[in-house]
């Protein structure tokens, strides 16, 4: 789709991806960066802002990861076929 809106719907879990052309860069100009620079920068506290910075989820559980094999290293595809064959992925 080159122009316009496109919506869908998916259920979850689901991978979205985008292409590199999905919008021009700006790119900022060095007078204009070094304006930037002497800009005073104005810090709001949470509380004057209103928000809830209160945990909005329960940790039921963590463990680590399962140890996996180690893997096995092959010479050449017949090895691998034999391998994978032994195993019965193939």
């Amino acid at each position: 789709m080159d122009a316009g809106l496109e919506v869908i719907e998916v259920d979850l879990p689901a991978v979205i991806t985008s292409d590199l052309r999905l919008n021009e860069p700006r790119y900022v100009k060095l007078p204009e960066i070094m304006k930037a620079k002497k800009k005073t920068l104005n810090v709001l506290p949470l509380a004057e802002l209103g928000v809830d910075t209160t945990a909005h989820f329960d940790v039921v559980a963590t463990e680590p990861p399962a140890k996996r094999s180690r893997g096995i290293m092959v010479n050449d595809v017949t090895e691998l076929v034999q391998v994978l064959s032994n195993k019965e992925l193939i």
